[in-house]
């Protein structure tokens, strides 16, 4: 399978001399290769990013930043203003530098620094000099799109876990170097052999207060809600060793004292935590997008909160933007798309007195004034976009855990009464504490993170990005995968049919299309402009744009201005339907300037690249594979003859509550679920795994387990490919830890582990089980 020589993302070509993944990468590769930044792919190293798609080709909101620069400017101190914003479409060190060479190219630019892990960027500049939206303008040509930064809880707790994880690291090389002179054979009454084993105790005793209590809140918390968590054995581990080591300390028994063990263990599992975390988080930032569920409305004009919207109250909402409750059309035709909806594609024309569903999405150029006929909390939409149920808890994982916790506390507690029972009262302690030590889950705390971290990366190269950390196990159970049609097994948009008849077109046509859609949110507006690619850019930086004006149902149409040469009549370009501007109608899409067509376009609509190749491989994976959709029954049957996908498992004509309930018919645990609408919400919530191609009209995202930038459904196989690999890896660490367990318990039991041991054997397990893990993880291709 080939891959983008942009992005290095695999895809499905339907030409044999296609070189990029999309129109996109396409786009940003030329305006690299015109600007003289050909060393970004030196940097970037073969590393595959995210697909570009369409954001050098939409009009981006900047709105934002003129209030944000004022603020900056206000407070610049030393002659420079600072900015921090979110990043979208930035990842490898490659990406960092092309960006620091673009604001380095701006007056007045002092410093811009990215970060892809954190998907921020730092810009510093001198006050009064730097045209920031001009910056930011000419970065969204190269694929990178600049939105405000706004803390979310997941960055508040990303940066936590990153303090801990730095002050750990030195409470646990304090302790160990305060225990080492002990073992080395530090006499006890060496003078300061009490002030060593006292530091070695403040720096176990932090790691608990600082790490350790990060691991015993998620497990007490996980315990309320009557599940277990991998976090209760570190925790219990971690709570029983400090205890221990304390009581040793006051006995006097070295076989007890694990302080250094304590905090050394501590910084080895936030270690494996922040890495199992850091991937997921990255993902979940990687969107800057917008919802086209607009936060507010306007009202009298003024901003309103969706919660105030009643019956009978008049608001506006601009193009782009989903109507949130159920309206009537007041005073002015319109075009709309009811894809969020029903999975019906192509637009529907309203008018005054017209009732619109919530969700319909507003394609025209001008608002759209409305009057509610329900209130935000009874619309169908406030139930489509409500908070799912979190993360999903593996149950195979609450199997283990709690066959774990049951063994490891009965052999501990049995070691005890043993050796209390042959008067050892010393060894029995230490006999308990070292099986509660040793059973810690160390090796697998590190080993499982960077299973994680390997599937996701490999899951990443084929356009699949992973946000929700319990994926892979419950990845491994699905039996059946069901889809939604529109947007999902077809493309979003319609395909252009002959791609030459763009190319064919002189400079003023080739303008005149660009200005006609520039700015579209009409589909077929998107693929033409698309479709133009680098050339139409170009023309409208020159030329700049025109008035637009729409006529709902029909098409486009604008008139050149005045010609500066003389006063010749100047012309009237429109782009519509065939027959509305005079031209024949058969049918096609036609450009026309004063009434003679000068280009036609046919569109159809198309499978994504690969589909029935995919289907095949899930078909030989004992997949069952399904139809959801709103769209007609009529429609999805076709869909599914064509993929031969058996009719009873093809179902059109769906609302929202119908997808869901038949997702609940079907999973036992055992579905996954991909859908792109509003009307996939609920469907989302019942099934077992979750997942959505990011479109032009995002909201699933952010409720999925992961979601994909590419075009075609490569990623699915190599998803599952990917499950695997880790799920072998995983195995692999699970079978050496089994018996490292057995040989340490017996050890332990048998009254012979120490502090020192249990030392050795923490860091020795932790590296065999990372190198079983990349060993198995790295031997399967997807």
């Amino acid at each position: 399978m080939p891959t983008c020589e942009h992005c290095g993302t695999a895809f499905s070509a339907s030409d044999p001399e296609e070189k990029y993944c999309c129109k996109g990468c396409e786009f940003v590769a030329g305006m690299i290769e015109d600007a003289g930044f050909d060393r970004f792919y030196d940097l970037k190293g073969g590393l595959a990013t995210a697909p570009v798609r369409s954001r050098p080709f939409e009009n981006h909101d900047f709105s934002w930043l003129d209030a944000r620069v004022a603020d900056a400017e206000g407070r610049a101190t030393d002659g420079s203003a600072k900015l921090d914003c979110a990043l979208e479409g930035i990842s490898c060190v490659g990406c960092v530098w092309l960006v620091e060479k673009l604001f380095d190219k701006h007056p007045g630019a002092i410093r811009a620094a990215a970060h892809p892990a954190s998907g921020r960027l730092h810009l510093e500049w001198q006050p009064g000099r730097c045209d920031l939206k001009a910056f930011c303008e000419e970065l969204t040509q190269f694929g990178y799109v600049a939105a405000p930064a706004a803390a979310g809880t997941a960055d508040i707790e990303g940066r936590r876990l990153v303090a801990r994880l730095g002050l750990c690291g030195a409470f646990a090389l304090n302790a160990m170097g305060f225990s080492l002179p002990h073992y080395l054979g530090m006499p006890d009454d060496f003078e300061f052999a009490g002030l060593f084993r006292l530091i070695a105790f403040i720096s176990a005793t932090l790691s608990m207060l600082v790490g350790g209590s990060y691991f015993i809140d998620r497990a007490w918390r996980a315990l309320r809600a009557k599940s277990l968590h991998i976090d209760l054995p570190i925790a219990l581990g971690l709570v029983l060793a400090y205890a221990g080591s304390i009581a040793g300390w006051g006995l006097q028994i070295d076989g007890l004292r694990y302080f250094d063990f304590v905090a050394t263990f501590v910084f080895l599992m936030l270690g494996g935590r922040y890495l199992q975390t850091s991937a997921v988080d990255k993902n979940r930032r990687r969107l800057q997008r917008a919802s086209p569920l607009p936060g507010s409305v306007t009202v009298d004009e003024k901003p309103t909160p969706l919660e105030s919207l009643a019956p009978g109250t008049r608001f506006e909402i601009q193009p782009g933007q989903a109507i949130p409750v159920a309206s009537t059309v007041r005073d002015a035709e319109a075009e709309v798309s009811l894809e969020w909806i029903n999975g019906e594609a192509d637009p529907v024309v309203t008018g005054p007195g017209r009732q619109l569903p919530a969700g319909a999405i507003l394609l025209s150029r001008q608002p759209l004034a409305l009057e509610a006929t329900e209130s935000w909390t009874d619309s169908l939409l406030s139930r489509l976009t409500a908070e799912g149920s979190g993360e999903r808890a593996s149950p195979v994982l609450q199997k283990v855990l709690r066959f774990y916790l049951v063994a490891v506390l009965l052999i501990g507690v049995g070691g005890l009464v043993v050796w209390l029972a042959l008067g050892e009262t010393a060894t029995a302690l230490q006999a308990m504490i070292s099986v509660f030590v040793v059973s810690c889950p160390c090796a697998l705390g590190v080993a499982i993170p960077l299973a994680d971290e390997l599937a996701a990366s490999r899951a990443g190269r084929h356009g699949a990005f992973v946000r929700s950390a319990t994926l892979w196990s419950r990845l491994r159970a699905v039996r059946h995968v069901i889809f939604d049609k529109t947007g999902t097994l077809t493309l979003e948009r319609p395909v252009l049919v002959d791609p030459k008849a763009v190319a064919a077109l002189d400079d003023e046509a080739a303008l005149a299309l660009a200005r006609l859609t520039a700015g579209s949110l009409h589909p077929v507006g998107r693929t033409l402009l698309e479709a133009l690619g680098a050339r139409g850019q170009r023309l409208l930086a020159t030329h700049g744009p025109a008035e637009i004006e729409d006529h709902p149902g029909r098409g486009v149409s604008f008139v050149d201005p005045p010609s500066k040469d003389g006063p010749s009549p100047s012309p009237n370009w429109t782009l519509g339907r065939a027959g509305w501007a005079g031209d024949e109608a058969d049918g096609t899409t036609s450009l026309c300037r004063d009434g003679e067509r000068i280009a036609a376009f046919r569109f159809r609509d198309t499978l994504r690249p690969g589909a029935r190749e995919t289907l095949d491989l899930l078909r030989r994976r004992h997949h069952s594979l399904h139809i959801l959709s709103g769209d007609t029954p009529e429609k999805v049957a076709t869909l599914a003859g064509q993929l031969d996908i058996p009719g009873a498992h093809a179902r059109g004509g769906l609302d929202p509550d119908q997808k869901a309930a038949a997702v609940r018919e079907l999973d036992h645990g055992d579905t996954l679920y991909l859908g792109d609408g509003a009307n996939d919400s609920l469907a989302f919530d019942a099934a077992s795994v979750t997942g959505t191609p990011v479109v032009d009209r995002s909201l699933l995202e952010a409720k999925s387990d992961f979601y994909t930038l590419g075009s075609g459904l490569d990623f699915l196989p190599a998803l599952f490919a990917a499950a695997d690999a880790r799920a072998s890896g995983v195995r692999a660490a699970f079978v050496f830890a089994l018996f490292y367990n057995l040989i340490a318990v017996a050890i332990c039991l048998g009254g012979h582990m120490n502090p020192l041991l249990a030392a050795v054997l923490m860091p020795v397990s932790s590296i065999i089980s990372v190198l079983l893990v990349a060993r198995s993880g790295g031997s399967r291709r997807c």
